[in-house]
């Protein structure tokens, strides 16, 4: 009745432990996807706040110029002043002032303090579509940096129209000329145009890196092309890029992008490890579960049949002594009662009561010694053993019983047998306890 709620007690541990190593599997992986997840979204702010950091540098310069007028003085003074508190004073490369209408170009002597005309240069062309020249071109809000060369574009004081001559009424007079009415003045429009030195951005990134992102574990390097060599970086923060109107969906796009790369093991890969590391320990501990329900099922199934054995040993134990007990309370009883009174009959009850007590101590002592090798208490005693002595030893107390059953015991050994190792009394109950079982299983007579 036992055996089939077994089986379905060790059906349900299993079930439940295949349950609990699907959930575990899943949990793991949510845990590890959680935990790129986590590593790279905080990388990627790492990032984003370096680069923010570095345009913000950048919309200093902005800032600084802002409105400024078209004064060479003004702007050498400001410019001063900027690089007195710049994190990086040689960020400015040159500082261009261009006439949108007219697409003069001058560029700022620092030292003298003057506009210096200066040829257009090919490096400046990405600039041109900021600028929409044309005397007709509506202004348009652009981004501050145009980061294809790389540059800061701020937009300058507009200038005062200039008053014609022919405005001027001398004096209250009439003016001797008047233009034609479609003739049109326009205020005079400028920018300048303040480009950044590579190099300088360069390291300004690497030392913001420093007090931003651990520098033993990460590079950090900059884009600057078309092609996109992005793919081996764990993290990608444009750069540079303040944002472009939606008037304006003609500029150029913003490519710089700071790339930020794990130095040796990529993070994909560490989070990876990991994952494989808490599944081996989770599949380890389930298989140490599984191993001790196996060993739980062998250690029980082994007890059951120890009991069992246990039960039939006492069952066969109770029989061996239930023979000679009743025999020697049968011939005890006749004898007490005076039953038995001729000397012929007492001779022969006290035969059989001596017989049936050494059956009796030969069983007794069996049991001791079964017992005390169950319990491996005592140890044996190892000792040469003459064989021959042994077995007529053992021969010599089983002859009351040989003569009972009328059978003849032959020995045959040799008489070059050498001495064996081994503990005398228990091979002498062993050889006896055989010939025993052949002299009450053999037959009568034999």
């Amino acid at each position: 009745m036992q055996r089939p709620w077994l089986l379905v007690l060790a059906t349900l541990l299993v079930v439940a432990l295949a349950v609990l190593a699907t959930l575990q599997v899943r949990w793991i992986n949510d845990l590890s996807t959680a935990d790129e997840e986590r590593r790279r979204g905080a990388l990627d702010f790492a990032a984003r706040r370096l680069a923010d950091d570095v345009t913000r540098e950048a919309m200093r310069v902005h800032d600084t110029f802002d409105q400024a007028p078209r004064d060479a003085a003004d702007l050498a003074h400001r410019y001063e002043e900027w690089k007195a508190e710049a994190r990086e004073p040689g960020l400015v490369q040159t500082i261009y002032a261009i006439d949108v209408p007219t697409m003069e170009l001058s560029r700022l002597d620092t030292a003298s303090a003057t506009l210096v005309p200066a040829p257009w240069s090919d490096s400046l062309d990405p600039a041109r579509p900021v600028l929409r020249a044309g005397p007709d071109a509506p202004p348009v809000r652009r981004a501050p940096i145009v980061p294809q060369i790389p540059a800061v574009m701020v937009p300058l004081r507009p200038e005062a129209p200039t008053r014609p001559p022919w405005m001027d009424d001398g004096g209250g007079g009439p003016p001797p000329f008047r233009p034609p009415e479609r003739m049109p003045f326009r205020p005079r429009r400028s920018v300048l145009i303040v480009t950044l030195d590579r190099a300088v951005i360069a390291n300004l990134v690497r030392d913001l890196a420093a007090t931003t992102l651990p520098p033993s574990d990460y590079d950090v390097t900059i884009s600057t092309g078309d092609v996109r060599n992005d793919n081996a970086a764990e993290v990608v923060a444009p750069m540079l890029v303040v944002g472009l109107m939606r008037d304006a969906p003609d500029a150029p796009p913003a490519y710089w992008r700071l790339l930020v790369r794990r130095r040796g093991v990529a993070l994909s890969e560490i989070v990876s490890a990991a994952r494989r590391r808490n599944l081996a320990i989770s599949f380890a501990i389930l298989a140490l579960l599984l191993g001790s329900f196996v060993l739980l099922a062998v250690l029980a199934r082994r007890a059951e049949r120890l009991r069992v054995q246990q039960l039939e040993f006492v069952a066969g134990i109770t029989h061996e002594l239930n023979t000679p007990l009743a025999a020697l309370t049968s011939a005890g009883q006749n004898l007490a009662d005076g039953i038995v009174g001729e000397r012929e009959q007492v001779t022969r009850y006290g035969a059989m009561i001596v017989k049936e007590s050494r059956r009796l101590s030969e069983t007794v002592a069996q049991v001791l010694d079964f017992a005390g090798m169950q319990s491996r208490g005592v140890p044996a005693r190892i000792a040469a053993v003459d064989v021959r002595a042994v077995v007529e030893d053992a021969v010599a107390q089983c002859g009351w019983l040989a003569e009972e059953a009328k059978v003849k015991i032959e020995m045959q050994i040799a008489a070059d047998l050498p001495a064996v190792g081994g503990d005398a009394d228990a091979l002498t109950r062993a050889v006896q306890n055989l010939v025993a079982n052949a002299i009450r299983h053999g037959g009568a007579g034999g």
